[in-house]
């Protein structure tokens, strides 16, 4: 077995993503009995203790998935640990990068944090009906994402078994080295086209919150997202290391950069989570939150040295 086990945060992590793969299993066999005899509609004593049965099943899986978004947190967490014992690893990109399975769970991961996030929006409108309208969809929907949690802890075990403490791996300068021979970035466009399109979706996405346009809305905040990434790594993350060769989404969780990291993904993630509950004000809180503290160490550089890196 892997010596990476003797990390304790290793031990900490797959220990409570065990407890909560066990919780939510318990909670399908539940979740089938009642998608099985449950009957909208029907007064009778077994369709009443279905009700209360399948209130008590939303609240577990409702806090098992809030469980799971933090532990996202603390995956990142641990994976900035791993890099001081991890050989060439300067941060958690090495570590990912260590075998073919790091970047698939992280990728699942993020898939998982997604679904979680509309399950809980969902089973959260449906509570507010007297009827639970979406009482079956909703359950339908929670073995779907059960079994990415299976497939994402078995992911996990491969992932932390294979990892060699003893060879060498790539450190994020070599993973994220921008080649001079091609555009990385989408449409071929330039870096300060890039930031123009950022603010300007940015401006469009307040406007359209403000609005209530909720079709538009939900566009321009895939599409916001989406080029985000690449603004982050690509523009951005310069002026956090303020070294314009450095563009690592990962060395900006360390304690050198005051954790802004942590900030600037956290405020992303619950915009994200806002949107889709349309609850408007906190869509323009947590953007603009967003886009502040990233914004922050660009305009900090400019006033101190008058030019762009």
């Amino acid at each position: 077995m892997s010596n990476i086990f003797l990390s304790p945060e290793v031990s900490i992590e797959l220990f409570l993503e065990l407890l909560l793969l066990l919780v939510l299993s318990f909670t399908l066999l539940h979740s089938l009995y009642i998608l099985k005899n449950y009957k909208a509609g029907e007064t009778t004593t077994l369709q009443y203790s279905l009700e209360k049965k399948s209130y008590l099943v939303s609240v577990v899986i409702s806090v098992s998935f809030s469980i799971k978004i933090l532990l996202l947190i603390f995956f990142v967490y641990l994976l900035d640990e791993l890099s001081f014992i991890i050989p060439g690893a300067m941060c958690g990109a090495g570590v990912i990068s260590s075998n073919e399975y790091g970047e698939p769970l992280l990728f699942l991961k993020l898939v998982i944090l997604l679904l979680s996030s509309l399950w809980l929006v969902l089973n959260k409108k449906d509570l507010l009906e007297p009827t639970s309208p979406y009482f079956k969809k909703k359950m339908f929907y929670f073995i779907a994402i059960y079994i990415l949690f299976f497939l994402e802890f078995i992911l996990s075990l491969k992932f932390f078994i294979l990892i060699d403490t003893q060879s060498l791996v790539l450190c994020c300068a070599s993973i994220y080295t921008e080649d001079l021979s091609s555009n990385p970035l989408p449409f071929n466009m330039s870096k300060l086209q890039l930031i123009f399109l950022f603010y300007t979706l940015y401006c469009m996405l307040m406007l359209s919150a403000y609005k209530k346009q909720k079709v538009l809305l939900l566009f321009l905040s895939f599409v916001f997202v989406y080029l985000s990434y690449y603004a982050i790594v690509y523009f951005f993350s310069a002026y956090i290391y303020e070294l314009p060769t450095h563009k690592c989404p990962f060395c900006m969780l360390q304690m050198e950069y005051n954790y802004i990291g942590y900030f600037i993904y956290i405020s992303l993630s619950i915009a994200i989570y806002k949107t889709f509950t349309f609850s408007y004000n906190k869509i323009i809180l947590y953007y603009s939150l967003f886009v502040i503290i990233l914004s922050y160490p660009l305009i900090s550089y400019l006033m101190g040295n008058k030019t762009l890196l």
